[in-house]
């Protein structure tokens, strides 16, 4: 319970790179996770699938046990055991396009923060995580990190 407390609040930890002298904090956040790319290249290597280090990677930016961040994603530990012993190393493109909608909106609350922003939590007192397992969700968080960049609060 304790983690969902923290999610989405950008870590403090003094980490290379970090800040907003580095550029937007979204940008920060894709390139620590590997994904930089253009927007077509992300396409195609969400089809080709994400490298499995990216799960333990985005836990560790959320501040959450990768239990949690693999629950969101619908993701079963026992497919991300099989999937790091695969040849490829990869996530599949259904399991990616989950981790990457993670991603990209905690991405959008690192921008609408500024990098250093608290935890946005105003759906109904859960947190944006726990919205994530499905797109409508995700587009509601969406929405509302919309709204409070415009100043909308309702």
């Amino acid at each position: 319970m304790t983690a969902q407390l923290r999610v989405f609040k950008p870590q403090q930890r003094g980490r290379a790179g970090r800040g907003a002298s580095a550029g937007p904090a979204g940008d920060q956040l894709f390139r620590r996770l590997g994904l930089i790319k253009g927007r077509a290249d992300l396409i195609t290597t969400i089809h080709q699938g994400f490298p499995v280090a990216v799960i333990e990677k985005l836990a560790d930016e959320l501040e959450l046990p990768q239990q949690t961040l693999l629950k969101v994603a619908r993701i079963a530990p026992a497919t991300l055991t099989r999937r790091r012993r695969s040849p490829s190393g990869l996530l599949s493109p259904e399991e990616s396009d989950r981790i990457y909608r993670i991603a990209d909106v905690y991405r959008a609350v690192l921008q609408l923060f500024e990098g250093d922003g608290e935890s946005a939590r105003a759906l109904g007192g859960e947190t944006p995580l726990q919205h994530l397992d499905t797109e409508a969700g995700a587009a509601q968080v969406r929405d509302l990190i919309g709204r409070l960049e415009h100043g909308v609060y309702t």
